[in-house]
Order: structure tokens, then C-alpha cells, then sequence
């Protein structure tokens, strides 16, 4: 078990990030795909992303893939916090990772481990860096951007879940109610974890807790890297498959026009404008110019916070999709 122990402040600084993380993303996916401890019991979206994503994965991967312990474990080096968004920007930071943190970290659980592009690492040769950097980027064009719709509903499905609760209950309804492995009782957050012989206590001591859901694991997970603000990584809560519509007999499609009305759908969950984009497949900028007429129309809201715009459907929009579904 591991216990989290707030203090007052503590609960005043509980985060979700708007979106997914993209060295998170890639961490998780990779631990999905390859290590045994982390494939057993995955729920069933994880499993059929895992069946459909395997045959992507490239040679050009492998650098990720050998971070990947086989009881699922990563190193903290492969999830640094990124300011800047975009996997490219994250792949950068990730290869100007100084060579003590790799030999540190890897020491940990690779220690006699032979393999020449660990050694690398190791000893901080730019091949190995630039490898590494390289196989993020495949790994999310060739891999995860293939499923980014389907993962990204899932993860603002979440996220919109947990808006609920926290605006109707506030943050102790939050973290009772966070996942069925997770218990609140005030001030500790116990994490039941399927490791045996798990014993672990984090003292947050100001620092806060961000809470990150994932549709592609089945247990929770908590990094305490001090460098960084702790995490909490749990299983986002399911959600239905999306229905595909007829576009012969699409009755939202004819009155919005087929782009628009996908736009409309999509925000069935909420999500900022560079996640529709993801899930509509359009640029930012047509995005944009779609959800300002829908806005116009009084069919979505707005929230602007911190230079992220996070749309939602109106009543008004989701009585129009239900009669429309």
C-alpha cells in the first residue's frame, strides 16, 4: 500500500493536466505493449488498443522499449515535466537529460545489464540520446496517433467525470470516489497497489498531487520524483464506444454540415481545442472557426484558463444530439 499524506495547502493543490502528457503517453503505451506485469488484467479498451497498436511498432521504437522493465517499471528520467506542448519540444528536453541521471536511474534495475544502447545511455553518447529522442516521436506518429481519438475521449471522459464530482462534492468527493483501489480517509489517500510486500509513504508537504488518468492500464501507480510535483496515475473510468453515423441519413450532418456536427459529437466530452482537432482530424485553425460558430449558435461554452480554452456542449446542444443520435 502506499499512503499519500496531505497537509491543508496540500489540498488546495490537486491538478489534472488539460490533456495527455506526451512522455507520459509514450511511457504508459510502451509499459502496455511490452512488459508482462503491465499486460495482465488490462480492461477490455486496453486491449483491443494493445491488439490493433502491436504490428505498428517499428525498430525504430526499441530505445523506448528497452526502458521498459519487464515488471513494468520505467525510469523517472522518461517523464520529465515539459513546458512547452508537442511531443517534438518533449523528445528534446528528454535527450538533454544530463548522463548521471541516465547511469543513476538505470542503475537501479538494470545493473548488470549488458545491452549495448543501455550503455549508451549510460555514459551519455549523443547516438544513444538522439535514438532515444527519436523513437517518442515514431512511437506517437506511427503508433498512438493512430488510436489519439479514441484515447483522448477517454481521457476527457475522465476528466469531465471528475469536473462533476469536484463542482457537486468537492475535492474529499474527488478522492473518495477517485478509483475503487484508491481510499480518502482525511489526511491520508491510501493506494491499494497489486505489488507484494508494497509498503511506501509520500508526505507532500506543500508540493500538491496531480492526478492522471490512463485508459491504458488496470492498477494505480504513484511517482514521487522530487524534482517534480507527485503523481498519481490511475485507470480512467470506462466509457461507451462511439457510435459512427450514416451520412446518408444523418439528419446533424445535413443541418450543421458533416465537419460541424463531428465537431458537435465529439464535445459528448469535454476538451480544448487541440483535442478536438485530434478527434475531428482538422487543423487548429478550422477548429477554431467551427467552434466559434457554435458558440455563436449558443450550442457550446468556453472556459479560458491559463491559455487553454476548454469547450462543452450547452443543454440546448445535447437535447439536439439526443434527437439526432
Amino acid at each position: 500500500m502506499i499512503r499519500i499524506h496531505f497537509s491543508a495547502a496540500d489540498l488546495g493543490r490537486v491538478v489534472f493536466p488539460a490533456e495527455p502528457e506526451p512522455l507520459w503517453e509514450a511511457a504508459l503505451a510502451a509499459r502496455a505493449l511490452s512488459a508482462p506485469a503491465a499486460r495482465d488484467n488490462l480492461p477490455p479498451a486496453a486491449l483491443r488498443w494493445r491488439q490493433a497498436a502491436a504490428p505498428l511498432v517499428s525498430p525504430s521504437m526499441r530505445p523506448l522499449f528497452k526502458l521498459i522493465a519487464p515488471s513494468g517499471w520505467f525510469p523517472d528520467f522518461l517523464t520529465p515535466t515539459v513546458s512547452t506542448p508537442g511531443v517534438k519540444s518533449a523528445a528534446e528536453l528528454l535527450s538533454e537529460t544530463p548522463a548521471e541521471v541516465f547511469r543513476e536511474e538505470l542503475d537501479e534495475r538494470f545493473p548488470r545489464d549488458p545491452d549495448p544502447y543501455l550503455h549508451g545511455l549510460r555514459s551519455g553518447q549523443p547516438a544513444a540520446r538522439q535514438a532515444l529522442g527519436t523513437a517518442i516521436v515514431d512511437f506517437h506518429q506511427n503508433v498512438l496517433a493512430q488510436s489519439s481519438d479514441e484515447l483522448g475521449r477517454r481521457y476527457a471522459g475522465d476528466l469531465a467525470q471528475r469536473a462533476h464530482t469536484l463542482m457537486n462534492g468537492g475535492i474529499e468527493a474527488l478522492l473518495t470516489t477517485l478509483h475503487s483501489d484508491v481510499e480518502w480517509s482525511a489526511p491520508v489517500l491510501s493506494v491499494h497497489t497489486r505489488r507484494a510486500n508494497q509498503n511506501l509513504d509520500v508526505h507532500l508537504r506543500g508540493r500538491g498531487l496531480q492526478l492522471y488518468p490512463s485508459p491504458l492500464i488496470a492498477e494505480c501507480m504513484v511517482d514521487d520524483d522530487p524534482r517534480r510535483r507527485p503523481i498519481l496515475i490511475y485507470p480512467c473510468a470506462d466509457a461507451p464506444a462511439a457510435e459512427p453515423h450514416n451520412p446518408d441519413t444523418d439528419t446533424l450532418a445535413a443541418l450543421l454540415g458533416r465537419t460541424r456536427a463531428a465537431v458537435l459529437r465529439s464535445l459528448t466530452t469535454p476538451a480544448s481545442t487541440t483535442q478536438l482537432a485530434r478527434r475531428v482530424r482538422i487543423s487548429l485553425a478550422s477548429t477554431s472557426e467551427h467552434t466559434r460558430i457554435l458558440r455563436a449558435a449558443a450550442l457550446i461554452t468556453t472556459h479560458r484558463s491559463q491559455g487553454t480554452s476548454l469547450h462543452s456542449l450547452t443543454p440546448t446542444a445535447q437535447t439536439l444530439l439526443t434527437q439526432n443520435s
